[in-house]
């Protein structure tokens, strides 16, 4: 199918879906209100501002061009997991790879991040994450601190002013969050499973 078949309305929910967002959080992502957001995938604004659209293609992360119909549009399926090559605060990296999800009765928005680990003959794994769940301490999450990569650690709540993130492996160090520095951190999504680059 080519994308001149799929109204830029529909690529954007569609988009937003296989991302796991909520119009809220595309909102955010774009400087725009929900309601905007909703009449964009309504249809109702089809003249998108250049600013906007170039926040929205960073949001949805796809080229602009899709958008504007010149490229195709392969939408993801459901039971698929995008792996990113990072995340920075809410902003996802490079796309490298769509894993069927080994565990597609499991609730939740899951995405995956290529980290290194030297159990696995490639050298990596991809490390899946869901976005939506309750996060509880001594929970592996995603984490971001003031917008730089995410890491993978454990989070403690320590009490409602401090906070640990400690290494899952040796490597890394301990990082102890207090008062203001907590709403620097960004906490992604909670760590479900490893998964092999062989199984893609």
């Amino acid at each position: 199918m080519t994308n001149k078949l799929i109204e830029m309305k529909d690529i954007i929910k569609s988009r937003r879906l296989e991302l796991g967002l909520t119009q809220q959080e595309l909102a955010d992502l774009c400087h725009a209100d929900r309601t905007t957001v909703g009449k964009w995938e309504s249809g109702d604004i089809i003249n998108i501002k250049r600013d906007k659209l170039q926040l929205l293609s960073k949001a949805l992360n796809i080229s602009h061009l899709v958008l504007l119909g010149a490229e195709e549009y392969i939408p993801c399926e459901i039971d698929e997991i995008l792996i990113y090559d990072a995340i920075y605060g809410d902003t996802l990296g490079n796309q490298i790879a769509k894993i069927k999800n080994p565990y597609p009765d499991n609730d939740g928005q899951f995405f995956g991040i290529q980290v290194a680990h030297p159990t696995f003959i490639t050298g990596y794994c991809f490390a899946i994450f869901n976005k939506k769940t309750k996060i509880n301490s001594g929970d592996i999450v995603a984490v971001s601190l003031n917008g730089n990569e995410a890491m993978i650690r454990k989070l403690y709540i320590v009490d409602k002013d401090i906070v640990t993130l400690r290494p899952v492996m040796e490597e890394g160090e301990l990082i102890t969050l207090v008062e203001n520095d907590i709403k620097d951190m960004n906490v992604i999504g909670k760590y479900c499973y490893a998964i092999s680059p062989f199984l893609e």
